[in-house]
C-alpha cells in the first residue's frame, strides 16, 4: 500500500536523523539549536519541507514538561534529554520519542527509565488486530501504579498516525475502539515529575492480524 510505504519511509528518515543527532549532541548546545538541526536534517534526508510537527527537545528538569516547548536552555553534562520528532513523507507522518542521558545516568531517573521501558514493551506485546485500545492504556496505568508512578503518567498511551500526526484510534482508557490490521499507531508511555524530570519512549507500529510491525529502529 502506498500509504504504508510512505509511513515507513517517513519513519526511516526520522530514525536516520535521530542517529545523527544522538552522535552530534553535546553539552553547551541549546535545545533550540538541536531542534533547528533536526529540521534541516529531515529535509536533507528526503523528508517533506513541512515536518510532521515541530521537534521537541527538552533537557534536565524541563523533561517534566511532556510537550515542551523547546527553549534556549543550554544542555548540561549528565542531563537527561528527550527528543520528540517526526518527518513527513509524501504527506504521511512519522513520530518518535527517545529519552537518554548525556553522560552518566541519574539515580532515580535511571530507575524510572527502566520502568517506562518495561511498561512500553509490555504494552507493545498487546498490539494486534482486535485488541482493545482501552486495555492497552490501562495496562500501562496498572503497571505504573505498582511502582507508585501512576499519577505521573499524565497523557494517553498513544494515537493513530497518518496524514495527521494525531488521529484515530486513540489508545486511551476512555476509548471504545479495537485495533484493526493496517492501522499505524504509537505506543508512548511516560512519567513526568516536576522538579526532577521525565521519561517518555515512543515507537510507531503497524497493526497486523496477529501482532505488529515496529517501524521504530532507534536505539533505546
Amino acid at each position: 500500500m502506498k500509504r504504508l510505504e510512505a509511513v515507513r519511509q517517513a519513519q526511516q528518515i526520522t530514525d536516520t536523523v535521530f542517529a545523527e543527532i544522538r552522535a552530534w549532541i553535546r553539552p553547551g548546545l541549546t535545545e533550540k539549536q538541536v531542534a533547528d538541526k533536526i529540521r534541516r536534517l529531515i529535509v536533507r534526508h528526503g523528508g517533506d519541507t513541512r515536518l510532521a510537527f515541530t521537534p521537541l527537545v527538552c533537557s534536565g528538569k524541563r523533561t517534566a514538561l511532556f510537550h515542551g516547548p523547546t527553549s534556549r536552555k543550554k544542555i548540561q553534562k549528565n542531563d537527561i534529554v528527550y527528543i520528540d520528532m517526526g518527518a513527513r513523507c509524501r504527506g504521511y507522518c512519522a513520530d518518535l520519542t527517545r529519552t537518554f542521558f548525556l553522560g552518566k545516568p541519574g539515580g532515580r531517573l535511571a530507575r524510572i527509565y527502566r520502568i517506562v521501558l518495561a511498561v512500553q514493551q509490555k504494552q507493545i506485546r498487546m498490539v494486534k488486530a482486535g485488541a482493545s485500545a482501552a486495555a492497552i492504556d490501562q495496562k500501562g496505568r496498572d503497571l505504573f501504579k505498582k511502582h507508585r508512578l501512576a499519577k505521573y503518567f499524565t497523557h494517553t498511551t498513544g494515537h493513530g498516525v497518518g496524514l495527521k500526526i494525531h488521529q484515530r484510534p486513540h489508545i486511551s482508557y476512555k476509548s471504545k475502539e479495537t485495533l484493526k490490521a493496517g492501522q499505524v499507531i504509537t505506543i508512548e508511555p511516560g512519567v513526568y515529575i516536576k522538579g526532577l524530570g521525565g521519561v517518555r519512549i515512543e515507537d510507531m507500529l503497524i497493526v497486523t492480524k496477529n501482532g505488529y510491525i515496529n517501524l521504530s529502529k532507534s536505539k533505546k
